[in-house]
């Protein structure tokens, strides 16, 4: 009888079998350790530039505007920022109502002939300015009325509504003396949504 062969010695394989099991351990631990940038892969900040509040919660990112030329407001009639496209209508009393714009002229009393809101706030803005989202954010020069006595052609305001719109008016001019009706006449930039909302 021929004699047994010995067996083939194991040890390189069992050496090999260690270390793919240590790399995938150290794999797996690697993976549950911080990513080693300092930041979260979370870190809050997107590609657009927004970040996260200082509450956590996530910052709205800025809507795209919408522009509007030549609308024309009678007098004692209202334009609401959210209607697309915005459309005068006819108000009772505006100055009192939820206008977020109006136009109001009183023949009586001249002074008085102002745009206005009843749902937020104005800001007119110095000849240097650029109407723009960031400007209209950052100016606290806030009114609810601004005379005409006060506008210019290319006179710019800020409108902040109460319900989050915000939007840049550009007054361009006002009726004449011939004409059958008393309007001004404006051009909108609307960025809706723009802000939280107010509560009521």
């Amino acid at each position: 009888m021929p004699p047994a062969q010995p067996k083939p010695k194991r040890t390189g394989l069992i050496v090999t079998g260690a270390i793919v099991g240590t790399l995938v351990v150290l794999g797996v631990i690697g993976s549950l350790l911080p990513n080693g940038s300092g930041e979260d892969k979370d870190s809050g900040a997107d590609s657009s530039g927004s970040s996260s509040g200082s509450n956590g919660g996530e910052k709205r990112k800025d809507p795209k505007p919408v522009s509007y030329k030549g609308i024309d407001i009678t007098h004692s009639y209202q334009i609401m920022l959210a209607d697309s496209p915005p459309r005068p209508t006819e108000g009772d009393d505006v100055a009192y109502g939820d206008a977020d714009l109006y136009y109001v002229h009183y023949e009586s009393s001249p002074s008085d002939t102002a745009v206005g809101t009843a749902n937020g706030k104005l800001i007119l803005l110095n000849n240097s300015q650029k109407g723009s989202l960031a400007t209209c954010r950052t100016e606290t020069r806030f009114t609810e009325q601004i005379g005409l006595d006060q506008l210019s052609s290319g006179s710019q305001m800020c409108l902040l509504s109460d319900a989050g719109h915000v939007a840049v008016v550009t007054y361009r001019g006002k009726s004449g003396a011939s004409d059958a009706s008393t309007y001004i006449s404006v051009d909108l930039t609307i960025w809706r949504n723009a802000e939280e909302p107010k509560d009521s």
